[in-house]
């Protein structure tokens, strides 16, 4: 009997007898699969009790009547059923699991992925060339997503329960990246942009872009551009200045602070005297300030240094007064005094050591600490003046016997007195440091 090509029907051959039966077996085999939808795909063999008409797909290790049927579509017929055998492109409607199904020739795929399979049934590796949810893909956004939300999440009962978005480029100069847009116009980049660093970058017209931070890859440093933090704040560098110059603001500096401190005082000499003694003071420390400056409208400063005072002469004399130190016209601190001198004698005695310097100019504003006094019990017992710490320290000690004052060592800090004991040979007093200017430069 000839049957038409696709849904294989009977046809009528001419001058047959009995053509209602040709014609009722086409008819019928029509009904099952026009507009065909089956109960279930899961069973391997006829249930039970199928109702009149019922249709399955019959599921794999098919047996009893749907023996051999594996895929098939099986129709129930007057109590027999019909295995009819699927052809590419048919659809099916599957009522249990309300889904639709695609046969491509070899097995039912399902159509929620048929449109994909569909367009890429050009490749090779049955890959999909296109994917479009909701909206259209092309040929540059060939997975397209028009959504609220989408979830990725880690599959533990398959999988290991990890999720991980790989995004990889094919050469260290192109771009592994997301990219956030508003309008179609991006505003925000983040990911491996044009090299191996990981870097942010962000736009006003999706044109024009800006570096925002970059962690290079080799170090795992963090980067900021200069500007990078609103209103600043950002330290970007220090300079220490202890001789006298010009300070020339570096690029991309916002804000200084300024810290300043005054040249210490010299200790006060010891005169000396056959079977005399005689104890200097000590020399006061250099005054300190700072002051945080807005310089963006600056490009030099001029910083003096103040020097620090030389010890007072063996013949008694007064220590010498630290100079002062600036930083132009905003940050000014004067030198600390020197001790005073004493002449030998015999009877207890006292002279001051000197005093601490001001600050003139700063916020806040510190006067340095004043040296300590020279003190003679008698002509042999004598305890000369220690210089005055600074701000950093470094006062240098006093002393008994017969021995020179002693140079401050920490920047700003008073020399010591001389002590002469019972001697006739003077001894001169140690001289103060000098200052500095210490400037922390923010963006």
């Amino acid at each position: 009997m000839s049957t038409t090509p696709r849904l294989v029907l009977p046809v009528l051959e001419a001058s047959q007898a009995q053509k209602h039966v040709t014609m009722n077996e086409a008819l019928l085999r029509l009904d099952e699969t026009v507009q065909l939808a089956v109960a279930d795909r899961d069973l391997a063999a006829p249930p039970a009790d199928p109702a009149t008409g019922s249709r399955y797909l019959v599921a794999a290790g098919a047996s009893g009547a749907w023996a051999g049927g594996e895929g098939a579509v099986a129709c129930e017929r007057d109590g027999v059923w019909d295995i009819l055998k699927p052809r590419a492109g048919w659809l099916c409607w599957v009522e249990d699991e309300a889904c639709l199904l695609i046969h491509d020739g070899a097995s039912w795929r399902d159509a929620a992925d048929a449109a994909g399979w569909l367009k890429a049934s050009a490749l090779a590796d049955g890959s999909i060339a296109r994917l479009g949810v909701a909206t259209t893909p092309d040929a540059t956004n060939r997975f397209a997503v028009k959504a609220d939300a989408a979830l990725f999440a880690g599959d533990a009962v398959a999988g290991s329960g990890d999720m991980r978005l790989c995004l990889d480029k094919t050469a260290a100069g192109r771009d592994a990246a997301l990219l956030f847009e508003t309008g179609w116009s991006g505003r925000a980049l983040l990911g491996l942009l044009g090299d191996d660093d990981f870097s942010i970058k962000v736009s006003a017209d999706g044109a024009s872009w800006t570096e925002a931070l970059r962690i290079a890859a080799a170090t795992g440093r963090i980067g900021l551009p200069t500007g990078a933090l609103a209103g600043g704040g950002r330290l970007l560098s220090t300079r220490l200045f202890t001789a006298s110059g010009t300070w020339t603001k570096p690029t991309g500096v916002r804000f200084a602070l300024v810290w300043a401190l005054g040249g210490g005082g010299g200790g006060g000499g010891a005169a000396g005297v056959a079977s005399a003694g005689a104890a200097g003071g000590g020399g006061g420390a250099g005054g300190f300030a700072m002051r945080l400056l807005d310089v963006s409208a600056v490009s030099s400063r001029a910083v003096a240094i103040g020097a620090g005072g030389g010890g007072g002469a063996a013949s008694g004399a007064a220590g010498g007064t630290g100079g002062a130190t600036s930083f132009g016209a905003d940050v000014v601190v004067q030198g600390g005094a020197g001790g005073s001198g004493m002449a030998a004698g015999s009877f207890a005695t006292a002279v001051t050591g000197g005093l601490g310097g001001t600050a003139t100019a700063g916020d806040p504003a510190f006067a340095g600490a004043p040296g300590d006094a020279g003190l003679r019990f008698d002509a042999a017992n004598v305890l000369s003046g220690s210089g005055a710490a600074s701000f950093f320290g470094g006062g240098a000690r006093g002393n008994v016997g017969a021995v020179a004052g002693s140079i401050a060592s920490a920047p700003g800090s008073g020399g010591s007195g001389a002590a002469v004991a019972a001697s006739a040979t003077g001894l001169a007093g140690g001289s103060g440091a000098a200052g500095l200017i210490w400037i922390w430069e923010f963006e």
